[in-house]
């Protein structure tokens, strides 16, 4: 298995749980706190890149959207099933876009190896 498939696993994984719990969401239970568990497992994938201002942009656009979703699922509001299924797509399209951006930070955080060097210099 390449390194690059390794990586986008690693990072996909996590962000699986996220994307299934905005899925299964519906705003019925009052002890749900969606944007706290999306972040939460999304924290797991940015854990040594919570400084890059693009990442947290994007962790904060995932938080906004989730948001969104507990506000028209909430269930002592009028709940309108186009406006939930518009807001589920949403946090979950900036999920996606968040498992993007952090590949894209760990590809150019990863110095690669070159072996080459090593195999030119000379014994001692």
């Amino acid at each position: 298995m390449s390194d690059d498939r390794l990586l986008r696993e690693e990072i996909r994984r996590p962000l699986d749980g996220a994307r299934s719990r905005i899925r299964r969401y519906t705003g019925l239970h009052p002890d749900e706190d969606l944007a706290r568990e999306v972040l939460h497992m999304c924290n797991a994938v940015m854990a040594r890149a919570d400084a890059d201002p693009r990442l947290r942009e994007i962790s904060e656009t995932v938080m906004a959207r989730c948001q969104r979703l507990a506000q028209v699922t909430n269930r002592f509001a009028e709940r309108d099933l186009a406006s939930i299924a518009k807001a589920r797509a949403q946090a979950v399209a900036a999920v996606d876009m968040l498992q993007d951006a952090v590949l894209d930070w760990r590809r150019g955080k990863e110095v690669p190896q070159d072996g080459g060097i090593l195999l030119r210099r000379r014994s001692r």
